[in-house]
């Protein structure tokens, strides 16, 4: 009976040494975390209608904490299919679709507040015509809120406006408009 008590003081001892003292939620924001879902991509080149586009999204964030409240994040978002600008022009993934910093303030505990400013790149598809590199800016905002433990919900609208290079398509622009919605996880 002895070696029992002794035993089992010991090993609460021991569990209590390797005890880690509980994340604050508002830490919860930093460090990485994945998150996927869907995205309405509105899209359109200059001269012709808006044609809209379902994709799938995965995006990659770090968050770094600064002075309460605020974060500043730095994510690489990927679309999973391509947009459709017409029945044969497509604006294709090409690596990842978008790299942002996203400064961003607490809300609530669990809540945070964000936008982005970063670049976008895609590639210009059209039939048998020879593919094209664009590259342009990306402007948005996001709200992302912690549900349970490490998962959390976010959605985001995003402006993306890519600029023809000189290759082919002299003046047409490109304007594509997202409205996303995520879930993920907080590593």
């Amino acid at each position: 009976m002895k070696k029992l008590l002794i035993s089992t003081g010991l090993l609460l001892a021991t569990s209590l040494a390797f005890a880690q003292p509980q994340k604050p939620t508002y830490a919860y924001f930093e460090g990485f975390n994945l998150s996927m879902g869907a995205a309405q991509n509105s899209t359109q080149a200059t001269g012709e209608a808006k044609v809209n586009t379902a994709v799938g999204l995965a995006k990659l964030n770090y968050t770094f904490a600064l002075a309460y409240p605020a974060k500043l994040g730095v994510s690489a978002t990927v679309d999973l299919k391509s947009s459709k600008v017409s029945a044969d022009e497509n604006l294709a993934t090409n690596g990842p679709t978008e790299i942002t910093v996203e400064p961003g303030v607490l809300l609530l505990s669990n809540s945070l507040l964000y936008g982005k400013l970063g670049t976008y790149s895609s590639r210009y598809e059209s039939g048998a015509n020879p593919t094209r590199n664009l590259s342009g800016t990306s402007v948005g905002i996001g709200i992302k809120h912690y549900i349970y433990g490490q998962n959390f919900i976010q959605a985001e609208w995003t402006q993306r406006n890519a600029d023809s290079n000189d290759a082919g398509l002299a003046g047409v622009k490109f304007k594509q408009t997202s409205a996303a919605l995520l879930v993920g996880f907080n590593f």
